[in-house]
């Protein structure tokens, strides 16, 4: 058996997930004070959390993609069957899509500027503590194993 290294043939996870920016630098659209009642504005609060670099937790990922799907099939049925039902469902929906419009907008001439930002804050440059190694210890640790064997 020889000793060399055998080699990976399948292709390498790459970790290339940016940490999330300071708080600092989130835009208005971005802070609580607005995102958590901008909920009741149908695709607004799903795309603002689904394109954020600041909430990007599962459940809140997933709850805004449901909530994408599942409001994009009741307007798309509401709107088919046409009358006051489709002016009524336009008028509900309109708010939440020009506020969409206004947001992506601003975050798309702005994410340049506000990740560049990012990269360059101190707090980015300096290891964080909850996501470096944990500091070495200055005593090592003694082993708990008994090199012989226990007498009954």
């Amino acid at each position: 058996m020889s000793q060399e290294p055998q080699e990976q043939t399948g292709p390498q996870p790459k970790t290339t997930e940016l940490p999330a920016p300071p708080e600092e630098l989130k835009p208005w659209y971005y802070q609580y004070w607005f995102l958590y009642p901008m909920i009741i504005f149908w695709p607004l609060w799903s795309v603002l959390i689904i394109r954020s670099p600041w909430h990007n937790r599962l459940v809140a990922g997933a709850l805004a993609w449901a909530l994408l799907i599942i409001g994009g099939y009741l307007a798309y049925v509401r709107l088919k069957m046409g009358g006051t039902i489709a002016l009524s469902t336009v008028a509900i929906i309109a708010p939440g899509l020009i506020l969409t419009v206004v947001t992506q907008i601003h975050w798309i001439t702005n994410r340049r500027s506000i990740m560049e930002a990012a990269r360059n804050s101190p707090s980015a440059t300096s290891p964080s503590p909850s996501n470096s190694d944990p500091p070495s210890r200055t005593v090592p640790r003694r082993a708990n194993r008994r090199r012989t064997r226990r007498r009954r």
